[in-house]
């Protein structure tokens, strides 16, 4: 079976919490939207699968917040995000996160929700998935 590549959308994952622990960073999100591909994630063929997600960002600063309004549009246990980027070290990943992802270097996590706009800045970020991935679809750009 040929290798698949994958990437978290941010555009359609949840996210329900943000903690400081010890000075990291810990994003959890109860689903993200992941695109595997033979290709690119997200621009080449290939599925989509939902999972659970942890991220963790070492020396953590996070700048911003999203609003209560935002959580109880859809039910009050998620803000469901509508944009984002990851930032390391200069070079910028628009809307999707690598997996793996366990890398060192100047960390920007940039999260958008209802307008509202959530940074997190470090020098370390490690993503893990939790559970087993469920079948969403197939893509096909452009359809």
């Amino acid at each position: 079976m040929p290798v698949q590549n994958r990437a978290i959308e941010i555009h359609d994952s949840e996210l329900d919490r943000i903690t400081l622990e010890a000075g990291v960073a810990v994003l959890h999100f109860p689903h993200v939207y992941i695109h595997s591909s033979e290709g690119r994630p997200a621009i080449d063929a290939g599925s989509g699968w939902s999972q659970q997600a942890v991220l963790r960002i070492e020396n953590a600063r996070v700048e911003g917040k999203f609003s209560q309004e935002s959580r109880e549009a859809y039910g009050g246990h998620a803000h469901y995000l509508s944009d984002g980027s990851l930032r390391i070290d200069g070079s910028v990943s628009d809307n999707l996160i690598p997996i793996p992802l366990d890398v060192q270097g100047d960390i920007e996590l940039t999260l958008e929700c209802w307008g509202d706009v959530v940074h997190v800045h470090g020098n370390s970020a490690r993503l893990e998935l939790i559970g087993t991935a469920e079948y969403v679809e197939e893509f096909r750009p452009g359809e």
